[in-house]
């Protein structure tokens, strides 16, 4: 994946979810971690990216119950901590 400005626009664009919890996490992960990852970190976070909100916001709330442990690690980052994050 390519770091060029208009990958990262399109990346920062995704992080928009519709939700003001979503958006916050997710855009503010990104912008403060994304260009310090790795190839397979910035995979694990588009990956997380794919997913419908639905999805995202289950993985927020129960990182712990994520088979995927890449995914995982990931999501726990996001949170700063493997508690489930609660969206009222």
């Amino acid at each position: 994946m390519s770091d060029n400005s208009s990958e990262l626009s399109r990346l920062r664009w995704r992080c928009r979810r519709g939700t003001k919890e979503l958006d916050l996490l997710l855009l503010s992960y990104f912008e403060n971690h994304y260009e310090l990852m790795d190839f397979e970190k910035k995979e694990q976070f588009n990956q997380i990216l794919m997913l419908q909100d639905p999805i995202i916001i289950e993985m927020l709330a129960a990182p712990k119950a994520i088979e995927d442990l890449n995914l995982r690690h990931m999501v726990t980052e996001i949170l700063g901590s493997d508690q489930g994050l609660i969206i009222q």
